[in-house]
């Protein structure tokens, strides 16, 4: 019981995270409106930014999924999957493209029409965190091949 404790932590995280995802899905909902803020001249950078917070959103989920099943096989056998961190790895990498080609062009323009900077940011941390994530789970993925 007492090894299993940090994995039950990091489930607990991880359905917090789901949520998180889901809450984020549904306030996608809310980009709709969006458009009202983004310049006339730029408004056809709307629907791409949807279509890409979306695709975006996919690939956060599909990496928490994969972190579950990366949990599950620790539980089993104490054992790191490489094929879960390489999945990991890839949806991060994934996320970050899609956010920073779809996302970053239409907060620049935001900000720069409300001359706020601090969105600008803001925006970029966000697209490159997931670029962190990937980097330790290709951290992970190495020490799983050699070691197993």
């Amino acid at each position: 019981m007492k090894e299993k404790i940090p994995t039950l932590i990091l489930r607990i995280l991880a359905v917090v995270f789901a949520a998180g995802g889901i809450g984020t899905v549904i306030g996608l909902f809310v980009w709709a409106p969006f458009g009202k803020y983004v310049p006339e001249y730029y408004n056809y950078l709307h629907i791409p930014l949807v279509i890409g917070v979306f695709a975006a959103v996919v690939c956060f989920l599909w990496a928490l999924l994969q972190f579950w099943f990366l949990l599950n096989g620790i539980d089993k056998d104490m054992t790191f999957y490489s094929k879960h961190l390489k999945a990991i790895r890839l949806s991060a990498v994934v996320f970050s493209i899609l956010y920073f080609l779809t996302a970053m062009p239409v907060m620049y323009f935001v900000a720069e029409a409300h001359d706020a900077p601090g969105l600008i940011f803001i925006t970029a941390f966000i697209g490159t965190f997931p670029i962190g994530i990937a980097a330790v789970a290709a951290i992970l993925e190495r020490i799983a091949v050699d070691k197993f």
